[in-house]
């Protein structure tokens, strides 16, 4: 045999291998969710309605939520879309849903291709809307919504599209989707990869910004709240800051940060392209310490920790009371 062909023979059975393992891998995925399906939920174009007035039926044929027995109907979903011109696609469809949740519950939201708005009040349950658009109706099969559900849990997320190496060599339509939340306040919440503006209202609880391409306003965070990878200005309130403290990494734009209450902390900052302003009482800046691109100082009696690594914009720390003189002063700035 000469060389050509065993060079052939060698890729034909490269190929052949690919094409089974990737078929195996799928089987299994397939497997895997089928046995997880009594708490996810992946939202085809059939669930859901095409605009508002479609989605009081595709409510109608809404499963049960499975882990808690609750219905999902949007009967009990109070959301209005305040949509706006040129917001989405010409193709459109809304997917809601209401889930119980305990206090305390964890709420994650992940790769999203549109602004996330998230409203607080003190309710039981999380009503959920969800506006995809495409620019063809069949374009609707990519980019499917996952949603999955615990009574402590609950996740939304687009699929991804991409899940092999033949898919990654096509081109996936141009798709959006707007997330818009009612939730109860004492939950923890976390986005990781979202294109677009992020609006939370006050969360009793920590608060993890991850992967977001656009502003960030959080009305309240409590205990603990995390930045990173943001590409836009962040503007938020902390009350109660605990152990965990704040961590703000790889930041692209001007942060304010307002607190409630006395503030104790450790303000440690490295690699900034920028300043820390603390308007805050029993401030002690460390001089010794100072250097370019570097700051750090005791707020109060110390403890926990402020930590800014790898900022580009500046850094203001204030107390909440002086919301509206501290946003004029970081205009002029």
């Amino acid at each position: 045999m000469n060389s050509k062909m065993t060079v052939k023979l060698i890729l034909a059975i490269a190929g052949l291998s690919l094409i089974l393992i990737a078929g195996g891998c799928r089987n299994r995925r397939e497997h895997v969710q089928a046995q997880e399906g009594d708490r996810a939920e992946n939202i085809a174009p059939s669930d859901v309605g095409t605009d508002a007035k479609s989605a009081g039926k595709a409510s109608d044929k809404a499963p049960a939520d499975a882990s808690t027995g609750a219905s999902t109907t949007a009967e009990t979903n109070s959301i209005v879309d305040k949509g706006g011109e040129g917001v989405d696609f010409p193709e459109r469809e809304e997917i809601r849903r209401s889930y119980t949740l305990e206090p305390g519950a964890q709420v994650r939201i992940a790769n999203i291709n549109g602004r996330v708005d998230v409203e607080t009040a003190g309710i039981d349950h999380a009503e959920v809307l969800i506006v995809r658009s495409v620019r063809k109706r069949e374009d609707l099969q990519f980019r499917r919504i996952n949603l999955e559900h615990q009574p402590d849990y609950l996740g939304i997320r687009v699929e991804d599209d991409r899940r092999s190496i033949f898919s990654a060599l096509g081109s996936i339509p141009d798709g959006r989707q707007r997330v818009i939340l009612k939730l109860p306040r004492k939950v923890a919440l976390e986005t990781d990869g979202v294109n677009g503006h992020v609006t939370i209202g006050e969360i009793e609880g920590s608060v993890g910004i991850r992967g977001v391409n656009g502003p960030v306003n959080i009305a309240q965070a409590t205990g603990a709240a995390s930045f990173r990878g943001v590409n836009g200005n962040i503007d938020a309130t902390v009350a109660k800051l605990t152990g965990d403290g704040i961590d703000l990494s790889s930041v692209n734009g001007n942060t304010n940060l307002r607190f409630i209450g006395e503030v104790n902390a450790n303000v440690e900052a490295r690699g900034m392209n920028g300043r820390v302003e603390a308007d805050l009482p029993n401030v002690e800046v460390r001089k010794g310490e100072r250097g370019y691109g570097r700051y750090d100082a005791r707020i109060g009696t110390g403890g926990a920790p402020i930590q800014i690594r790898s900022v580009n914009g500046n850094v203001y720390l204030s107390k909440a009371e002086k919301q509206g003189a501290t946003a004029a002063k970081a205009a002029t700035k």
